[in-house]
């Protein structure tokens, strides 16, 4: 198991809400800059769990997501046909609408930012 507390933008491309509210199953995508100034994409399908599930919602397609923390882990599962396989796992545990973060409190202003000192 690997606990992520950096920081991962994502675009959202499909939505699945479970029946009961609990979680939400997403497609997205991440990139980053590759040595030729192009990007390398990735595609995920990730599940949000906790905190997660109140602050994505409303979410859209093409949603710009930031996630806070996630954890992945590689899990050992016995298949249908008796055979052990490898499952990977990718959960978000607090994330937000890229421009729509949430705070603790309704009505709480967000943090103010400090402005930089000119000396």
């Amino acid at each position: 198991m690997i606990f992520n507390k950096n920081t991962i933008y994502a675009t959202v491309w499909k939505i699945t809400p479970a029946e009961n509210g609990k979680y939400i199953d997403l497609q997205i995508t991440t990139s980053e800059k590759n040595a030729d100034s192009g990007y390398v994409n990735s595609g995920w399908y990730p599940r949000a769990v906790g905190k997660a599930v109140e602050a994505l919602s409303g979410l859209k397609v093409k949603d710009r997501i930031v996630i806070k923390q996630s954890k992945f882990t590689n899990e050992r599962k016995e298949g249908e046909d008796g055979k052990k396989k490898s499952v990977f796992r990718f959960l978000i545990l607090e994330a937000h609408i890229d421009g729509k973060e949430n705070h603790k409190s309704a009505g709480q202003a967000p943090p103010a930012q400090e402005e930089e000192d000119p000396f």
